[in-house]
């Protein structure tokens, strides 16, 4: 079974349709073909993807990177479920070391200053939760949480573990305080539309988080290299939206969004590591939090 590709034929950040092609390899080409071979430990096919092309653009008029061909839904739902190696994506979640969970709660924190009223009265929802780990630390910290995602395996199992769950946003108009989007926006192929969704969840005063990978060093690695296996901001069929810190605040822009400054985290004990810490974070990283 041969998988389908849809063209993207106008920005999905801006919708200009001048574009410069940054990349163009066939699936079957080398290394990519071996890459994507390894990557998906033998579970897809090369025949799955005859005939595709893996193409990166950069939008002339937002400066917006991204893959231009993507999977339809079909081809999506056989990348996720199929493909995707579920059992090892769970057992390295439960597999985790402690500073995963850590740096959970080190959210989990920050997010207990956002707000003026306790916890129990705090609403959060999870945007593409996974397996539901991260939503069960902001429960142990008394929120009211739930989860959304897409695929029915991990919904099934975060249910297990005791995690409500959404199963459509719209019915969900005005309800979470705050809203938690890690590594999420990269798959989606209408990130736009999808933020604007998630507006309509929030209150005039709520939150919302968006983390992604950082794609500031694309554009020279492609020019000087070509494609290579290390460009994890923009991988194979996964990665569809490449960030950087510039258009991911485009992109809450387009929706009405503005970047937000949490409270400071500093602490005495390791006063010179948080100061760098809160430098990276307000000023250079992707992953930011926004709010109307």
């Amino acid at each position: 079974m041969t998988s389908r590709f849809l063209r993207r034929e106008v920005c999905p950040l801006c919708g200009s349709k001048s574009q410069q092609l940054l990349c163009d390899l066939g699936f079957d080409e080398a290394p990519l073909a071996a890459f994507l071979e390894g990557f998906y430990g033998g579970r897809l096919a090369p025949a799955e993807l005859a005939g595709g092309r893996y193409r990166i653009a950069r939008c002339a008029e937002c400066s917006f990177i991204f893959q231009d061909r993507i999977l339809d839904t079909a081809g999506m739902q056989r990348l996720y479920q199929d493909w995707v190696d579920q059992a090892g994506s769970l057992q390295k979640k439960r597999s985790a070391p402690a500073q995963r969970f850590r740096q959970y709660a080190g959210q989990v924190t920050t997010l207990m200053r956002l707000f003026d009223k306790p916890p129990q009265q705090t609403r959060v929802l999870d945007y593409g939760m996974g397996w539901g780990y991260w939503c069960r630390m902001v429960q142990a910290h008394g929120f009211e949480v739930r989860g959304y995602e897409l695929s029915a395996l991990r919904r099934d199992h975060a249910q297990r573990l005791g995690v409500p769950v959404v199963d459509k946003l719209e019915q969900a108009d005005g309800k979470f305080d705050f809203i938690y989007a890690n590594q999420v926006f990269e798959h989606l192929p209408d990130p736009r539309q999808a933020l604007q969704e998630l507006c309509r969840c929030l209150p005039a005063d709520g939150i919302v988080y968006l983390r992604v990978p950082d794609g500031r060093d694309v554009v020279r690695r492609l020019r000087r290299h070509g494609w290579s296996p290390g460009l994890d901001a923009i991988h194979p069929l996964e990665h569809i939206n490449c960030f950087t810190r510039a258009t991911l605040i485009q992109l809450a822009a387009s929706v009405g969004l503005r970047p937000y400054q949490p409270p400071l985290r500093l602490e005495w004990g390791n006063l010179c590591g948080g100061i760098r810490r809160e430098i990276t974070d307000r000023w250079f990283t992707t992953h930011l939090m926004f709010r109307r």
